[in-house]
């Protein structure tokens, strides 16, 4: 009660001037406020549509001219062991920095010799190099030979000229017996087999 008080007799004590000017800064205030604010908003509209006519002026990204994608690619030759391949593959990318490299997806690698059939061999992907007429294999590579044999590895490097295969992390199961070891290199047109490093053998008679 006592501010009220105070506040009555303050205002009972303002002069007729006072009163006025007090009037007109309310009057002020209650018109420029909303200005204030339309103003505030048009430029932050403003500010999103110069943004966004800017991001549709940009030009848009362009693919690399030296990029050349596959579909279901093929490439044959002739080793110099007279065996012949044939690498098939899902897809393929051409690498934009090196020609001579291919990106495989899903590769299919089928070995014969003298018309008979060889290897097969699939992996989850592989590179092939035109210049060498080598390929490498990576994930869950499978060969099955057609001696009954089979084995699963980690990777495959394959010289389609000589016929040499090395790798490693291998698991082999054939009609004699299981092997497993770190690493593994077939030569002799697939006659030799050495198994090297931490090598678990099984054999079975006939």
């Amino acid at each position: 009660m006592e501010d009220l008080t105070l506040s009555t007799d303050f205002a009972r004590k303002l002069t007729p001037e006072h009163r006025r000017l007090r009037l007109v800064r309310v009057k002020f205030l209650r018109r420029t406020l909303p200005i204030a604010a339309c103003m505030a908003l048009v430029a932050v509209v403003s500010q999103v549509a110069w943004r966004n006519l800017q991001a549709a002026a940009a030009p848009p990204p362009v693919a690399s001219e030296n990029t050349v994608r596959m579909v279901s690619p093929q490439f044959s030759g002739e080793g110099r062991d007279g065996s012949r391949y044939l690498v098939t593959a899902q897809s393929g990318l051409r690498d934009p920095k090196d020609a001579a490299r291919i990106l495989l997806e899903k590769p299919v690698v089928t070995v014969s010799r003298n018309g008979a059939p060889g290897a097969h061999t699939i992996s989850r992907r592989g590179v092939f190099r035109e210049d060498n007429q080598s390929l490498t294999l990576e994930g869950d590579v499978q060969v099955e030979q057609g001696s009954g044999f089979h084995f699963v590895a980690n990777n495959a490097v394959i010289d389609t000229a000589t016929g040499q295969v090395v790798g490693g992390g291998v698991q082999g199961q054939s009609p004699t017996g299981a092997v497993r070891s770190d690493s593994y290199n077939v030569t002799d047109k697939g006659d030799r087999m050495v198994f090297k490093g931490r090598v678990h053998a099984r054999l079975q008679g006939k």
